[in-house]
């Protein structure tokens, strides 16, 4: 290999790294503009991060309740909704694919050990998803009879509290309870049977998932959240789940 090839392609990869420094320099400052400017007309906006999108002239404003909002680089136009990318003859939601990666992001960080799992029979998991639930929701009840299914179809549930009345109401305090049990598994499930399990008080996540719901967008329970991120909204036999999961 000649010594100027070597020359002109560490100059040409210098070249390469030069720019996407510039780049990657100038969306932080560009971010920064415009969440500033934001801000100063709405100091109550609740901003969780601002950053480029998939768009080259959009930037994406990630709320803390999960929402999206967009706006162009001098943060002169503010825009609500979902983007999509025409691509390949096909519509495709860039728009549901930034809070599908921010939920991968939210859940695979949390703790598994604050969270109430009924794992899979088979020898390893085929699917695993992960519940907001609250004890005293129908449906979440309804979910709860189908566990043993889902799990015998080869899917770990993952639960995590969402008492919707919030912090402090009947709700809340029972699945504290449950959180708090020597065998969460059994109290919960005798729980959401409508059996009284008795008042119990520990140190437990329950507001650290009230939290975390509300960053993920949930407003309702059960919430079900697939390994990729996607959202499944209310109840779903086990077999229709397993179905949308891929494993039957």
């Amino acid at each position: 290999m000649s010594a100027f090839f070597v020359r002109r392609t560490l100059l040409f990869l210098s070249f390469c790294s030069f720019i996407s420094v510039c780049v990657t320099a100038d969306d932080e400052k560009v971010s920064r503009s415009v969440k500033e400017k934001l801000l100063a007309i709405s100091p109550q906006m609740p901003i969780e991060s601002v950053s480029a999108s998939d768009v080259p002239w959009l930037f994406r404003i990630s709320l803390k309740d999960g929402s999206i909002l967009y706006a162009d680089k001098n943060g002169d136009f503010l825009f609500a909704g979902q983007v999509f990318e025409l691509r390949a003859g096909r519509f495709h939601n860039l728009t549901e694919k930034s809070k599908k990666n921010n939920r991968v992001d939210l859940l695979s960080s949390y703790p598994e050990g604050e969270m109430i799992i009924f794992p899979s029979k088979t020898p390893s998991p085929l699917a695993t998803i992960t519940v907001f639930t609250d004890i005293d929701c129908g449906y979440c009840r309804k979910l709860h009879r189908e566990v043993g299914m889902l799990n015998q179809l080869g899917v770990t549930v993952r639960y995590l509290a969402f008492p919707r009345a919030g912090v402090g109401s009947d709700s809340y305090d029972k699945i504290v309870s449950a959180w708090c049990s020597e065998d969460p598994m059994d109290a919960l499930t005798r729980a959401k049977l409508g059996e009284e399990i008795g008042a119990r008080h520990c140190d437990n996540p329950v507001k650290n998932h009230l939290q975390l719901g509300k960053k993920m967008g949930v407003s309702g329970t059960p919430a079900v959240f697939f390994e990729d991120g996607t959202l499944q909204p209310g109840y779903l036999e086990a077999g229709k789940m397993a179905k949308l999961l891929g494993i039957r």
